[in-house]
Order: C-alpha cells, then structure tokens, then sequence
C-alpha cells in the first residue's frame, strides 16, 4: 500500500477492536479506481496476519443484480454458511429461505436481526471480517440491512469494511449512500510523489511518468493503465505520452458507461465543457489555471444556443454529479471522465466542438483560448495562426501552463523548422515556469530532435541545464550550462553569462567552490561598459563570490553590497534571488528576507511556480541566521511542498538536511532522524552533497545536545574537511559555533582554534550582531585565560541584546553560567542559568531545558520541577503504550495487546521515557497514576 496513512489506521483500528470484542464497521468511498479495492484486501491481508486470525468473508457488488431486491444479502448468507457448523446454520438457511420465498416489508426487521445473529455466530472460535467491495452495486435493500448490522456490532468480534463508488453508472444513476452511524472515509488522489513512486518500475524515464501523473490525476488506476498502454518510443520518451486512458482500459469503460447513459443533448454540452477543458488535447495545464479559468456559463449559453441546444440539457448531467458549477464557471467533476467524453468523441464533432468555442470565447479577453480553439480545428502547418498564438502566449504570460500549450500548438503549425524548434523552446521554459519541469524536458528533447539551428540547440542546452540544476544531478546541469555558455557567446552574450551564473550554482551545489573563481572569470571577461542592470547584478554576483571563496571577505563585500543595490529597482526572479543570497552573505538578515519575500510575490504574480520554493528557501535561511526558528521551520515547510509539486528535488533535500539542523538544535531526535533519512535517500539519488553534509551537520547538532561532544567533533571535522573554498562553505561557517562548543567541551582545543581562525572572520566581517555574539562566544571557549573568556562572553551577551535571537542568547548563558559555576562563582552562574532556562522552556526545548535545570541543581538553586501533561507530550499510540506499561504490562504483552512488534515497543518506550523526563516504569507509572 501507498499512503493511505489515515485509512490504514482506521483499518488497524477496527481489527484491534474487532479482535477484543469492540468491532465497528468503516465505509470507504471515491471515484473509480482510486483504491478501494487495493484498501479492501490490504484489509484482510492485515487481518489473516495477526495474532487473532480472523476468517474473511467477501461479497462483491454485481451490477446486474442490483434492482433484485435483497440478492446482495441472499448470496452474503450462503458465504456465512461455510463458516459455520451444526446449529448454527439452520438461521442462515432459514433467512435464505424466507428470501427465496419473498420478503415482505414487515419482515425486514426480523431479516436484519437474523442477519447480525448469523454474522455474530461465523465470529466464534476467530474474529470475523467482512469485506464489501462494489458496495454501490448491491441492491438498495441489502445496504439497509448491512447498516443495520454495521450500528450493532460495538460488543462483537466482527469488522465490517464496505468499499463503493461515488456514482456508479449502474443502479439508478446513484452513489454509494451514506450509511448512518458509520465512519466513512472519501479517497483523495495520490499525491504527486506517492503517484510517481507506484508506477516507477514501469516506467523508467522520470519524464514519461510525470507526463503520466498529470494525465492521471492521483487516480492509481489510471495510472497503471496508461504506464502499460505505452510503446516502445513513448516508454524512452522519444514518441508524445498518451493524453488520455486506453481503449482498453476498465476505468476508461465505466465512465463511458455513465456518459453513455445521458440524452444527446446532454452529451453535446458535455462535449464542448470537455473540448474546453482539454485545450486541443494537451492536458497538461496547470489544475489551478484551468479550474480557475475554464468555460464560463455565460459562454456555455451563447455557445449552446448557437447549436440550437437548451442549457437545460446540462440538468442531467449535474444532477447526476459528472459536472459542477463554480461561481461562473462549468467544470468536470473528474478530469478523467472529462478526457474520456472528448477523446470517445468522433473526430468531425470534436471539431465542431472546437470551431464553436472559437467563434463563442471573446479574442479580445480570452485570446488564449480563442486561438487555442482555433488550432484545435486547424489541420497543417499555418503561420499566420501560429504568430497569433504566440502573441497571445506572450501578453497573458501569467498563465504558464495554458501560454505553453499555445506555443506547443503554435510550434506544430510552423512551418519553417528553426521557428518551430524557437517555439518548442520557449513552451518548455513556460513549462517550467508552471511547474512541469518533465513535461519541459519532453519538449526540449522534440526541439532538440528537430532540424533548428545552433542558437536554438544552445538555448535548449541552456534551459535543460537550468532544469537539472533544481531537478536533477548538479554535475550533469554544470555540462550542459558550460556548453552552452561556449555555444551562446557567438549569438548572444547576455544569455552567455547567465549561463555560467547557472553552471556556477551549479559547482556551489556540488561543493567544488575552488572551481568557481575561473567560471567567474569566463562572466567577467564578457563584460562590457554600461550593462543592463539585471547583467551589472549578474556580474557583481560572481565577482563577490569568487572573492568570499578565495577566502578574501574584504574584496567580496562591495560587490556583493553591489547587487543588493540594483536589486532595488528590478522585479526580475532571478535578480531578486540573487541579491537576497547576497544580503544573507553580508549578513544583512531582514534585508535578505525581505527580497526573498518579494521574490515570492513577484513569481506568484508572474505565475512562477518554480521560482516560489527558491523564494521560501532564502526567506527560511534569513530566518535562520536571525535565530527565528519557528518561521524558518513554517518557510521550509511550505518549500518543501511546494518544491515536491514542481519537481524539484535538489531544493527537497536541501530543505529537508536544513529542518533535520533545526529539529537537531531544538533537541527533537526523532524529527531529526525522520529528515536526515530521507534528505540523504534523496541527496544518493540526485549525486547532490550539499544536504549530506548538511545532515552530518545536523547529526552532529544532535550529538552535541545529547552529550556526546568527541561524537559531534568527529562528524563535523568531516563536514570541514578541506580548505577554504573546498567543500560547502555557508554550511561550514554556519556549523562553526557547533563545532568550537564540541571541541571545548571535549578538550580538543586546537581543531576550536583551527576551524575559528578559517571560518570566524566571515561572521566578524559582516557587523551581524547575531553572527557577532556567536563568534565571541565562540571565542570565549577558546580563550586562553579566564578573564580574556569572561570578556567573550560578555561581549557575546551585548551582542544578544542588540541582535533577535533569544534561543541563541538562551545558549550563549547557558554555556556562560557553566563556565562561572565551575569558576566557582555560583551567585552568577544562578543569573544566566534561571534565564536560559525560562528561554528553553518557552520554545520548548526539552533537553536543553534539561540541562539549565542541572545547571541551576548544581550551582545550589531548588529547580521545582514542572508537571509534565501527558496527553500533549505523547502521541496518541505512545499514551496508549504508556496506559499499558503503567498497569504493569510486560512490553510483550503490550506487543500482543496492539498487535505490534516487540521492537517495536521498545523503541516507542524509550521515547516516551525521554519526552516524559521519567527512568523506570516506577516513575512512569507514578505519573500515569
């Protein structure tokens, strides 16, 4: 099973109780094919596995028995007599009888109560689950009585699990009803991840399965029917993925069986929306533009009445849920049924479809549309429609994914192959732009194919390095941009550059920074007097970090302060991200988050979906260097979804390597262990090493908090290793402080010294006062004599008061009021002690906290210890564990009881005793108590 936590907890949930004598029944529901199916025999693998064994019944919905009253139930009972010996048969047989024998309504109580006795006598020696699938094909009277059974079955060992459709183009045209009283769960698409991972055997070429997710839309038997339609060419992605479901397809039947059930009339306005929503085949738009900005009803009505149909002929289809109305706009209630009534449509009505929405939709303010509609119909090259396409992709820009399925169609209309191949190239990077960076690559790769020449090939080259340098390895994306940069001076020198901007993001991703200075130098030597200001900014970037990478601080500020400036005046995404990386740099915090934030506004705008987790990325980095760390946890949260639903991976696991630092410094082990997992899963799949050494560094963090300081050293030496300009500089400069406090407190005084004299300077250059504090605090464990450490720590102190970082502050008097209790000076250790731990205590920072308190025990203050809330502290399977142990249960009787492992239960006991602050089951049970 993939996702689907929640429903398998309900599932988990039900056979615990089922198995103890509390059994229930869950209703789960959705449209066809999203995995209901796949739920119910999860269910009874479940069930057959664990120590209860329970016995399994299923009953499958048929459709052509679903207008026979009670012959759902009629065939339940013959399944429950196998299960059942002697006695116990005779009220199964005697109810068939009385069905066979035709059941009037006033025996229907009598039916539903010998029902549940007959279900409650199969659960005897075992636990009985019973398993309904197609539930939306059973007769009506059949569903009355399993809900019936499903209220009554609290005291029983019996589990009840129906599974149905929300329409099933079947009995009556109706859904699976609701039945009262019992928990229903509605099936949600897979994620986009989720989707990718299911059909990633099948489909190699990561390309093809995004094309394939789209299409999909999260239902996972879409999925696997398109990834097992595909030929050879489309497997490889040298041939266009299919854009709709199979002929074959059995997902692809049940819907043209509902459609097929609406009059003419109907099916002709069901046409047009489709023809509408499709967009001349492609698809691939964006959900958000076409939900946003589909047919709207006063366009239906024109378009319907100019072939003389009704709009009243859409009532039919709304009522029977295949259609919505949203505020103005038509839409398909299931964008597959969609696909399907326009590709089952014969090829001459689809055109007149699309020749009637041309002449309906305004060219003036819905010119995208329009032409599109136009193309749509258009068979052979056409120049003059394709200029009208590109003109209209061009003023209406902000909506990527609809502009680049216009310059796609325009592409296809050209005939001269370097305009074609121009246009292919530009719908990729709107492509990209809204998110799609497989569909991109998909037309790349056609541009590529093509007969264009060499400055369209090098602008394709440029593009497709851009993409691998978010989405794939940064060793592949810094060839292809190098090539390109060689490819495009002769044609266009501005783009040159901005190519080895690129490529130089590239080596910084990969960590190889001692290369950076001769990319830089390649941008400079094309430079010339009075550039462009978003070329000036470009420029000045690389002259600023190719000096901060030579390690020559002084000579990298004014640049760098430089692109801060010119940022001022453009809203360009590119510029405005490069000038908040250059404001964090100079450790100008607010203004760093400030032009990462108007970056964010600009690309959502501009509708830049890739552009907008970059913006989220730098505005959490200011966060954390300004020590906001619940805002930089929320900004990588947000960019990490985001960046999931554009594709962009290498943003993911840099994102993810950051929260595991600051779950690591916040002293939450498991949260820190959960992300550094999955960073470096993903960082092994992209070649990346910026979020493996950002995970050493956050394991380390973690060391550091748990005591083990020779353990952190160790780590991070490894992160450190190498010269300036070698490895990941920011993460090295910013793990320096972890490092240093590591190394004091395990003795090793010399690496604290080496590692500070490399890396303090840049923090010192800066004039941050956060950076400022942490670099004399740093000092201060260094310091050769006491009173040279008191200075530091002093000075770290004022710096804290000027700066906004109260859990940086918290740490700096922590470590202060351990360096004066061991000096003996107890009275003032106890001032900075007291105040570190209030700091701890409000973010909650328990291990820190922790240590403030044993700090304070030892400098002679009586810490009053907190009472600990059990049900905010503990998950609700810990409290449940803990419930347990508390009443004296073994852990494997505890395993037994919740059908867990034993391992299991060791390892959530051990977290509990370290969020409950307790030793022993003594002290747990006492709390629990």
């Amino acid at each position: 099973m993939l996702d689907r936590a929640t429903e398998r907890r309900a599932i988990r949930a039900l056979l615990t109780g089922a198995a103890t004598g509390t059994g229930g029944a869950l209703l789960l529901h959705g449209e066809p094919g999203i995995g209901k199916s796949a739920l119910l025999r999860h269910a009874a693998a479940e069930a057959t596995s664990i120590a209860a064994g329970f016995d399994v019944v299923t009953l499958d919905g048929s459709a052509s028995e679903a207008r026979l009253p009670l012959a759902g139930l009629h065939r339940l009972l013959h399944l429950l007599l196998h299960h059942l010996d002697g006695p116990a048969r005779d009220e199964p047989a005697r109810l068939i009888r009385a069905i066979e024998a035709g059941c009037r309504n006033d025996e229907r109580f009598d039916l539903s109560a010998g029902t549940l006795r007959s279900i409650r006598a199969a659960s005897g020696p075992r636990p009985l689950l019973c398993c309904v699938d197609d539930a939306h094909w059973l007769d009506r009277e059949t569903l009355d009585v399993l809900g019936f059974v499903a209220r009554r079955l609290a005291g029983e060992r019996v589990g009840l699990i129906l599974a149905g459709c929300d329409f099933s183009g079947g009995r009556d045209g109706a859904a699976v009803p609701a039945l009262p009283g019992v928990p229903a769960y509605r099936l949600a698409p897979l994620d986009d991840t989720t989707a990718r991972t299911l059909i990633e055997d099948r489909v190699p070429a990561d390309d093809v399965a995004g094309a394939l997710v789209t299409v999909a839309r999260g239902n996972p038997r879409a999925l696997l029917d398109l990834a097992g339609c595909l030929s050879p060419e489309q497997r490889s992605g040298d041939a266009p993925p299919p854009t709709g479901l199979p002929p074959e397809s059995a997902l692809r039947r049940a819907y043209q069986a509902r459609l097929a059930r609406m009059p003419d009339p109907t099916r002709w306005l069901l046409l047009l929306i489709a023809a509408d929503g499709e967009l001349a085949g492609g698809g691939f738009a964006a959900d958000g533009e076409l939900a946003g900005d589909g047919l709207g009803v006063g366009e239906l009505v024109r378009a319907a009445a100019a072939s003389g149909t009704d709009l009243s002929a859409l009532e039919p289809a709304e009522a029977a849920g295949l259609v919505d109305v949203i505020g103005s706009i038509v839409e398909y209630r299931q964008p597959l049924m969609r696909s399907v009534m326009y590709h089952d449509a014969p090829l001459a009505r689809r055109r007149a479809a699309h020749l009637l929405l041309a002449r309906t939709l305004d060219p003036a303010t819905r010119a995208l549309r329009h032409h599109l509609h136009r193309a749509a119909a258009r068979y052979g090259p056409d120049d003059q429609l394709a200029a009208d396409l590109e003109r209209a992709a061009a003023r209406h820009g902000g909506r990527r994914g609809t502009a680049s399925l216009a310059l796609e169609r325009a592409a296809q209309l050209s005939g001269d192959a370097d305009r074609r191949g121009t246009r292919l190239v530009a719908a990729a990077r709107y492509a990209w732009l809204a998110g799609e960076p497989y569909r991109a690559r998909i037309l790349l790769r056609r541009a590529r194919a093509g007969a264009a020449g060499a400055y369209v090939l090098a602008r394709s080259r440029l593009l497709r390095g851009e993409i691998e340098l978010k989405t794939g390895a940064a060793a592949d994306a810094q060839r292809s941009l190098l090539t390109a940069a060689g490819e495009l001076v002769a044609h266009d020198r501005h783009l040159a550059i901005a190519a080895l901007v690129r490529a130089g993001e590239a080596l910084c991703l990969s960590g190889d920074y001692d290369r950076y200075p001769a990319v830089a130098r390649q941008a400079l030597a094309l430079r010339r007097d009075e550039e462009p200001p978003h070329v000036e900014l470009m420029l000045e970037q690389m002259a600023g970090l190719s000096a901060m990478f030579r390690a020559d601080y002084d000579a990298a500020a004014a640049p760098l302060r430089r692109v801060v400036e010119l940022a001022q005046t453009l809203e360009d995404p590119d510029a405005l991200g490069q000038a908040s990386l250059a404001a964090f740099l100079l450790g100008d915090g607010t203004q760093a988050h400030r032009l990462g934030r108007r970056l964010a506004e600009v690309a959502r705008t501009n509708g830049d979906a890739a552009a907008v987790p970059h913006a989220m990325q730098l505005m959490a980095m200011a966060d954390f260097a300004r020590g906001r760390y619940d805002a930089a946890m929320a900004s990588y949260h947000e960019g990490v979804l985001l960046a999931r639903r554009s594709g962009q991976e290498n943003l993911v696991s840099n994102d993810l390597a950051t929260l595991a630092v600051l779950a690591a410094v916040m002293g939450d082990r498991q949260t820190c262990v959960l992300r550094v997992r999955e960073a470096r899963t993903r960082a092994a799949a992209q070649g990346a090493s910026r979020p493996r050494a950002t995970s050493e560094w956050a394991l380390a963090a973690l060391d550091l908090v748990e005591g083990r300081a020779a353990d952190a050293v160790a780590r991070l030496r490894s992160v450190m290793r190498g010269q300036p300009g070698h490895g990941h500089v920011i993460v090295k400069v910013a793990a320096t402080p972890h490092l240093v406090e590591a190394a004091a407190h395990s003795g090793d005084r010399e690496v604290a010294v080496e590692v500070l004299t490399a890396y303090g300077p840049w923090m010192e250059q800066t004039g941050n006062p956060g950076w400022l504090a942490l670099s004399a605090r740093c000092r201060a464990l260094v310091a050769g004599t006491d009173g040279e450490a008191d200075e530091y720590f002093r000075e770290a102190l004022r710096q804290h008061a000027v700066g906004d970082s109260d859990f940086d502050r918290a740490r700096t008097e922590l470590l202060y009021g351990q360096w004066l209790r061991r000096r003996r000076r107890p009275g003032a250790a106890r001032e900075h002690l007291r105040s570190a731990l209030e700091t701890f205590e409000r973010f909650d920072a328990r291990p820190w906290a922790g240590h403030a308190s044993a700090e304070l025990r030892a400098a002679g203050h009586h810490v009053e210890p907190k009472p600990v809330r059990v049900a905010e502290s503990l998950t609700p399977q810990q409290q449940q564990i803990a419930r347990l142990v508390a009443d004296g249960a073994t852990n494997r009787e505890v395993a037994a009881h919740l059908f867990l492992s034993r391992r299991t239960v060791d390892y959530h006991l051990r977290n509990i005793f370290t969020k409950l602050g307790v030793r022993s089951r003594v002290e747990l049970t006492r709390l629990m108590s």
